[in-house]
């Protein structure tokens, strides 16, 4: 029994590492900071928002296999969690459409009065920053990664001050997107010191 405690404690380290070296978080920050900026600068171009996310996924997994792998090596999870992985992806998907039609069903109930349109006009300024603050949430426990609850406080503060100021929606995820950067540029020099790459030779 202490032994299998002992691998799993060890399994659920080398996970929390595996995500440690701050390649997401920058890809988050980086994101978050453009369709901000579009937003806030530039609303007229806000279809543009989802540029830059959309051009750098296909290129987050191959970065970071160039960067981690020389460093860490290539880890095969258990099937325990691999099955603990495919739950909460299946759980996030699922949160993630029930908030979506929340929000629908939010827009259709206050779209019929006058009271509750002017109720969904105040928190629109906020509302994508809370509903990205959820997901936030969510990837923290799949990831095991306690620093996501920082950047879901982040969203969910700056959402909350956007809609008592009414400014536009961009300025939380553009402030959210500065506290990511910054921790993900920490971590990823942090990374690169620690763990110098090993020849293959």
């Amino acid at each position: 029994m202490d032994r299998t405690s002992d691998l799993n404690a060890l399994e659920s380290n080398l996970y929390r590492a595996a995500y440690s070296d701050g390649i997401i978080d920058l890809f988050l920050g980086f994101s978050l900071l453009f369709i901000g900026a579009i937003w806030i600068w530039a609303p007229d171009y806000g279809g543009l928002a989802g540029v830059l996310p959309a051009v750098m996924v296909p290129t987050l997994l191959p970065l970071r296999k160039q960067v981690v792998e020389p460093r860490g090596g290539y880890v095969k999870w258990g099937e325990t969690r691999r099955r603990w992985e495919r739950r909460n992806y299946w759980a996030m998907a699922l949160a993630g459409v029930l908030v979506f039609l929340l929000g629908i069903a939010a827009f259709l109930v206050t779209a019929n009065s006058s009271q509750g349109s002017d109720v969904l006009v105040e928190i629109a300024p906020g509302l994508l920053a809370f509903i990205l603050a959820f997901v936030a949430v969510g990837l923290g426990f799949m990831m095991e990664a306690w620093r996501m609850f920082l950047y879901a406080a982040a969203l969910a503060i700056g959402g909350v001050l956007t809609v008592l100021a009414q400014g536009r929606p961009g300025w939380p995820l553009f402030g959210a997107g500065i506290v990511i950067v910054i921790t993900g540029t920490a971590m990823l020099v942090g990374y690169l010191n620690e763990n110098p790459a090993v020849s293959s030779e």
